[in-house]
């Protein structure tokens, strides 16, 4: 076949791809993430553990991200289908039994499986492929492709609380996982091709002419034998790493609080569960906003305004005392999320190119382990020792903001 479309409403395949990949992240990451605050408060009135004990959770998941070059050199090797379809059987089989939780060791022994799944299903295979089936609109594509993130968010956290409503927490965990293992298995088997030239397409449905000129350029401007060895020796590398670890210790510590803060503050846990959903609903414009105009823009700049929005996220987080003054945080932060989460692959590909994208992503996601890990249980010690978030706040605030120092710094690696 060498037409770049294909029967089905004349659609270039690489879109079909996106949807694919959408479909992955509202689910493997809309249930496998999103959903963690919605059990925070449930999973504490049976079972009596501090605010602490169930941060280390996510501590203990991030852990496991020193394992993500590894996972990334087999979707390198071996292709993104197979890795896909091992995550999704892992990621939602560990979801289900998160349901049986009795003791603290277990559930931390699930949260670690959890999240050895998710490196399978999520951002390292799922960009890369959509980075090969597209050069001049990847960034819109990855763009659309990580709304699905936002949209798992904005369905699977109120569904989820919906479920614990109607049910109870372990069957809600039950469910859920089922979701993910009948419908993420078939699809990474039955519809993800690594590379349009296996259908006898090209990357963006071009001609044979306008791709190798194309290609000609890219290769010209990032190269094209950078590995994660190669990778490791720049300073570029390392400032990415360094900036992302720092802006993601206050990330992963409101996701993981915002809910209980919310509460906290006089909320229902319906409507607190519904704003967290909203962030992750707002964050779905600008992971497309963001995608769209690094194809056109320095991707630093566009790096620099999503920490700049962060930051503005966490002062009003810490000014926060009435209901319109948490619906601005919410549509800041989720502005300000999505775009971050959209930068970050194109990064990769912008620097280093896609010759190991998948090893030199997951190197990324190894490093930055330390701040997923941290954020969260710091801010549930510093609760369980102060009674409040505010110090906290302010310690991701000057994170954030180094963060943003050490992104100006960034340059095309040598």
């Amino acid at each position: 076949m060498t037409s770049s479309k294909l029967p089905w409403f004349h659609i270039f395949y690489g879109w079909w791809i996106v949807a694919a990949g959408m479909l992955c992240m509202l689910l493997a990451g809309g249930i496998g993430f999103y959903t963690f605050g919605a059990f925070f408060i449930p999973i504490i009135d049976e079972l009596g553990w501090s605010r602490t004990q169930l941060s280390l959770g996510m501590t203990i998941a991030s852990v496991l991200g020193l394992a993500a070059p590894l996972v990334g050199s087999w979707v390198d090797k071996y292709g993104a289908r197979i890795v896909m379809a091992i995550g999704a059987l892992v990621t939602g089989s560990a979801f289900a039994l998160l349901g049986l939780t009795q003791s603290l060791w277990y559930f931390y022994l699930m949260c670690l499986i959890l999240a050895s799944g998710h490196f399978g299903i999520l951002n390292i295979p799922v960009t890369k492929v959509v980075s090969n089936w597209f050069v001049k609109r990847r960034g819109l594509a990855i763009g659309i492709t990580l709304t699905g993130f936002g949209l798992g968010g904005l369905f699977m956290l109120p569904l989820a609380s919906q479920l614990i409503a109607i049910f109870d927490w372990r069957i809600a965990y039950h469910i859920l996982g089922l979701i993910i293992l009948v419908v993420l298995i078939p699809l990474s088997i039955f519809f993800i091709r690594e590379r349009p030239e296996e259908m006898g397409l090209l990357p963006d449905g071009k001609s044979a002419d306008e791709q190798v000129k194309r290609t000609s350029i890219e290769d010209a401007q990032v190269g094209s034998s950078w590995t994660l060895s190669g990778a490791l020796r720049t300073k570029t590398f390392w400032l990415i790493v360094g900036a992302f670890s720092l802006a993601y210790f206050g990330t992963a510590a409101v996701i993981a609080h915002a809910i209980p803060f919310f509460q906290d503050m006089g909320v229902s846990p319906q409507l607190a569960a519904t704003m967290l959903a909203t962030v992750t609903g707002v964050s779905i414009l600008s992971r497309v906003a963001a995608g769209y105009i690094t194809d056109r823009v320095s991707i630093k700049y566009v790096t620099i305004f999503a920490l700049l929005l962060q930051l503005l996220a966490l002062v009003i987080l810490l000014e926060a005392d009435s209901t319109a003054i948490f619906w601005a945080f919410v549509v800041v932060f989720g502005l300000a999320m999505g775009a971050m989460f959209a930068v970050e692959p194109l990064m990769v590909s912008k620097y280093f190119g896609l010759t190991s994208f998948g090893a030199i992503y997951g190197g990324l996601w190894a490093l930055e382990a330390a701040g997923w890990a941290g954020g969260a249980p710091l801010a549930g010690y510093i609760f369980d020792v102060t009674g409040s978030y505010d110090l906290a706040f302010i310690v991701f605030i000057a994170a954030t903001l180094l963060a943003m120092a050490l992104i100006s710094l960034v340059k095309p690696a040598k």
